[in-house]
This record gives structure tokens, sequence and C-alpha cells, in this order.
């Protein structure tokens, strides 16, 4: 999201494109179901485990004249049966997913995708696991 707290349309595009790599992979799906449980909005009474978008970050990043960006995605993931061990492999699901992800957009040029950080803790309630997932996408001007 923009310092002005606005998504914009190449903004836009690029998680959509994100959001549905991650959707339709296989291994996603022999986990969180098809369609693959991941949310980009407020759902009442999720299925676990499940997966949501928390936070989309944009920077600017232009290298040698060429504008691009910096796209910081953050996803969660919620697992109540199987432990922390269910919560790490829908985890690594996500990662294999976004790091072998084929995007391909009109006005950008996805330069790279990895995973920069993930994590799986219980919650406070002692009911779940939450894992924590970061990828960082650097997109340039395509063309």
């Amino acid at each position: 999201m923009s310092a002005d707290g606005m998504i914009w349309p190449a903004e836009a595009a690029l998680e959509r494109a994100f959001l549905t790599a991650l959707r339709t992979d296989g291994d996603v799906q022999a986990l969180l179901g098809s369609p693959a449980r991941i949310f980009d909005d407020e759902t009442q009474e999720p299925a676990f485990p499940c997966a949501f978008l928390d936070r989309h970050e944009v920077s600017e990043r232009s290298v040698s004249g060429m504008a691009g960006q910096s796209h910081t995605i953050t996803l969660s993931v919620r697992s109540r049966d199987g432990g922390r061990a269910a919560a790490k492999e829908v985890i690594g699901a996500l990662r294999q997913a976004a790091d072998n992800a084929g995007i391909t957009l009109a006005s950008q040029r996805v330069v790279m995708v990895q995973t920069i950080y993930s994590d799986v803790m219980r919650t406070p309630d002692l009911r779940e696991f939450r894992g924590i997932i970061r990828v960082r996408i650097i997109t340039e001007e395509a063309g």
C-alpha cells in the first residue's frame, strides 16, 4: 500500500497475480482446499487451516534511471488441527509457491520474488497456531 494508504492499479495488479499464483498451486490447494482458503478480506468463521493477506507494503526502488518498486507482502496462516507441524507445512507450501510464482504483469516486470521471513507460534488462547510469511517482490516498469 502506498504512503497515503491507497492501493494503486499497479500494486493491485501485482497483489491479484501473486494471490492467484498461491491459490492455484497444487501443494497449497492440497493443504488449504480448492479453491485455496487464502483470504484478502474479512471472512466470517473460516475453515481451518487458512491464510490471510495481512499487509502489502510498497517502497520506491529506482535503479539506473529505471522506475521500480519493492513490495513486501505478509500473509498469516491460522491452524487448529495438527499443531505446529501443520502450520509449518502450510507455511512451507506457501513459501515454495511464492518462490516459484511466475508472475506476469502488463505494466511491470517482476525482477525477483523471494521469501524473506517465516515463523510459527502458538496463539495466546492456546487454541491455534499462527504462522507468518513475508515475501519481497521487486518490480520495474515494463518496457
